[in-house]
């Protein structure tokens, strides 16, 4: 192996650089794990009229059509953890990389 991988695809690829590899040069990989596995999420679509909530965790998003640039549809999102997160697809859980991030 040449330098860090750019695309690492495996919990075993991970697990790699972090044996090979100084921890300033794995670490911040790691950390990104835990950073991106919060995403906004939909809820459910909005009635017409109704308000929905925004704050720091909600947002309301508008869906346009493309052509004549009218709403489609309102649509109730939030922030919170994606199950679909890479953390998760790798099988990592986050205790176990908070752990390694915090050696």
């Amino acid at each position: 192996m040449r330098g860090i991988p750019r695309h690492l695809n495996t919990k075993q690829d991970y697990l790699t650089i972090r044996n090979e590899f100084p921890p300033e040069v794995w670490r911040p990989r790691f950390q990104a794990l835990l950073d991106e596995r919060f995403a906004w999420l939909p809820v459910g679509p909005l009635a017409e009229g109704e308000p929905g909530v925004t704050d720091d965790t909600h947002r309301v998003v508008e869906l346009l059509d493309e052509a004549s640039q009218t709403m489609i549809e309102r649509i109730q999102e939030e922030y919170r953890e994606d199950p679909n997160a890479t953390i998760f697809r790798l099988g990592f859980t986050v205790e176990e990389v908070s752990q390694l991030v915090g050696e």
